[in-house]
């Protein structure tokens, strides 16, 4: 980027013409002779330089400072092209985008004689030009986010008469906050910078590396093992590089890992060998999906519906949801069978790699081995099953049915299911079925009936699922790898496309980032709590909510029954008064429930209470109704909550990775952050020393310190 800036500027040097001529040669915009003349209309009148500085000589050395050459009044360019290029450049390393503001014209031959290039959150969007909607459009069609906040930065570049342009106004100062390095390609002057080939990381483009070249199991076994956080264990036995039941290459496989360790020295993988000392199966995790895990381990998903290779060997994943609700990966596995064994291998590998740090809630696929093996391995977390996979297996467990009537059955079978508002119209419902298809003596209905709590919405409003709970797989979370990974993916291609499919995914989020912080969502009402939320939640969470605020207000409340401290309301739509939802609310401890159990369900407050809110004058959402895990804050805020099991936890091996696992998290950002500027590289690096030095120091205290035996 030094290279890319330093080629716009002219030489420091005036030419002959422009240094005879001198400040007398200027003539000021407002003289005879010239027009104003505006690309972009803009509220406030343009107010230039009247060029009485004339020429400044200046050191260019002065500019380059840290990899950023900051522009100055007087700074020339040989063209307005370069002025342009210039500030563009000025303006990614420095995290805004640009654009062409306003101009002026000559009257003498129309040339352009003045440009100002401003920031692109200058001025405000203008009402008039906003298409008005009907009520409903409005509904369908959500307003763009706001990207102008007024910003006055800007730099303005006149010409003089010998050609050459100069700086006659700068205004650097920004209004808003600036765009971190990790998300510069996505502002609007910059995205021509970026293409899939500079996306986030490429794993495999180290050098040395492929997939393809041999690795040395016998010599080169020190370069692998299973990595952990805080203590490396060097055990690797890895069958002695025979080939697997499976037909997958040994070396192969290692040299995917290589190539991950490579780009990540805190890349986790396990490996489990049979009786006869070949790959079973296989566990992997990086330390991104690590960090994940520790901010957002409330809620799982484990998916073994896919397969790889011609042996159509399982492919087993981890996944769990963001704060933006997008798919999260947890880690992966190639599992040689489905046993409760390898299952319970797993799932401890799996532990042991987050540090022991049980999930919240784990869905999985309804499977009596997976089953067992989770109540063994994960006993303090709550277990139910996966909607989609249960619906998936019907054709296979009621062939009959489904061949004979499956139109009819299916539509029934999810009204049961999906419709059914209480328990007792779930369960007369479903023994209706029974008995209209004659389904009494089909094991696996009548086991599914034994364990509906664990997967029939009815019975799960009360239980948080991070909206991964829906008739497609997971609510579309597990579906992380769709398009990337199937049966005839062979072991160096699924290689690639685990890369590709995680890049897609990270990139996904840091899009989401940027539209949260660097642009503002257009409010649909003056309600407090709608800007609010807007404040606190991430761009689409925001979007839920904001639904939520914008529906209340078509709902009618009604004091019911008062009960102490505690008054109950009917909730219903005015144009649905048949159907009508209950709210309990205490106004002194600001504590509400409504039958619905949205907020139970997905962790966002529902229409319903915000209805009761706004009629008993509450505008603002209490606190507890505030889920960290949604809000914008969420990595930095739920790092803060783990302080205190890291204090209780430190003599621990858990402990100890947990302890790892904050400290390389909080490296990272000193990194991201400190890729601003060469200048701040370097102040981002003395940092990170003076804090090693301090660290190193505090150990010999400590040791020091120590009795000695």
């Amino acid at each position: 980027m030094q290279e890319g800036i330093e080629q716009y500027i002219m030489e420091v040097v005036p030419s002959s013409e422009c240094e005879a001529k001198g400040v007398d040669s200027f003539v000021a915009l407002g003289d005879e002779g010239y027009e104003h003349s505006v690309a972009e209309e803009v509220e406030a009148p343009v107010v230039l330089d009247d060029g009485k500085e004339g020429y400044v000589d200046f050191d260019l050395s002065q500019y380059i400072g840290g990899g950023v050459v900051e522009p100055t009044l007087g700074m020339e360019f040989t063209s307005e092209d370069d002025a342009r290029n210039f500030y563009n450049a000025y303006a990614k390393q420095t995290g805004f985008s640009i654009r062409v503001n306003s101009y002026y014209r000559s009257k003498k031959d129309n040339s352009i004689i003045s440009r100002e290039f401003c920031c692109s959150k200058e001025g405000f969007r203008r009402e008039r030009h906003a298409k008005k909607d009907s009520g409903e459009d409005a509904k369908r069609r959500r307003a763009r986010a706001l990207t102008r906040e007024g910003c006055k930065a800007l730099m303005t570049v006149r010409r003089r008469d010998c050609g050459r342009w100069y700086v006659a106004k700068l205004e650097k100062n920004h209004n808003h906050e600036l765009v971190t390095p990790a998300m510069r390609h996505f502002l609007r002057s910059h995205k021509q910078d970026f293409g899939p080939e500079k996306s986030c990381s490429n794993s495999f483009s180290s050098p040395g590396l492929s997939l393809d070249a041999p690795v040395d199991v016998l010599t080169d076994c020190s370069s692998f093992g299973k990595m952990e956080f805080a203590v490396q264990s060097n055990v690797n036995y890895i069958g002695r590089g025979r080939l697997s039941t499976f037909g997958i290459d040994a070396q192969s496989l290692l040299g995917f890992f290589k190539i991950m360790q490579a780009n990540d020295p805190a890349f986790y993988y396990a490996i489990q060998v049979d009786e006869e000392e070949r790959l079973s199966s296989v566990f992997w995790v990086d330390t991104r999906s690590r960090i994940a895990y520790n901010c957002f381990s409330d809620v799982v998903a484990f998916d073994t519906t896919y397969q790889v290779n011609q042996y159509k060997m399982p492919f087993a994943t981890f996944t769990g949801v963001n704060h933006h609700k997008h798919s999260v990966l947890f880690g992966c596995a190639l599992l040689a069978d489905e046993t409760e064994s390898t299952f319970s291998w797993l799932f401890t590998t799996w532990l042991e790699a987050m540090s022991g740090r049980q999930p919240g809630l784990i869905i999985t696929d309804y499977d009596p081995a997976i089953s067992r093996a989770v109540q063994q391995v994960f006993p303090q977390s709550s277990h139910r099953y996966c909607k989609w996979h249960i619906i998936s297996k019907m054709p296979k467990e009621l062939g009959h049915v489904y061949s004979v009537t499956p139109r009819t059955f299916q539509v029934e079978f999810d009204r049961c299911i999906n419709k059914s508002e209480t328990p007792d119209a779930f369960e007369s419902t479903w023994q209706m079925l029974l008995d209209k298809y004659n389904l009494r003596g089909n094991n696996w209905l009548q086991s599914l009936c034994i364990d509906r709590k664990l997967w029939v919405p009815v019975y799960m409003r009360d239980t948080f699922f991070a909206g991964m709970y829906a008739a497609q797989r997971s609510g579309s979370v597990n579906s992380l790898f769709d398009g990337y990974v199937n049966s005839g993916t062979t072991l160096q291609d699924f290689a690639e496309q685990y890369e590709k499919a995680l890049d897609e995914r990270y990139e996904k989020e840091a899009k989401a980032e940027f539209e949260t912080f660097y642009t503002k969502p257009v409010l649909k009402t003056p309600l407090p709590v709608e800007k609010q939320g807007a404040d606190i939640y991430t761009r689409n969470m925001f979007t839920i909510f904001q639904d939520e605020v914008f529906e209340s207000l078509l709902f009618a409340v009604k004091l019911s029954t008062e009960d102490g401290g505690t008054s109950t309301y009917e909730v219903s739509r005015f144009d649905e008064e048949h159907k009508t939802y209950f709210v309990a609310f205490n106004i002194a401890e600001q504590l509400a429930s409504c039958s619905c159990k949205m907020f139970e369900f997905e962790g966002i407050l529902c229409r319903h209470v915000l209805a009761v809110f706004k009629a008993t004058n509450v505008f603002t959402l209490p606190q507890c109704y505030i889920l960290k895990r949604w809000t914008r804050n969420a990595k930095e805020e739920v790092m803060l909550d783990l302080l205190p099991c890291v204090e209780l936890q430190a003599n621990s091996q858990k402990g100890r990775n947990l302890q790892y696992n904050i400290l390389y998290q909080e490296a990272i950002k000193c990194a991201e952050e400190g890729m601003a500027s060469d200048q701040i590289f370097k102040v981002a690096l003395n940092a990170l020393r003076e804090a090693r030095v301090k660290i190193v120091g505090a150990k010999r205290n400590a040791m020091k310190s120590m009795p000695q035996n």
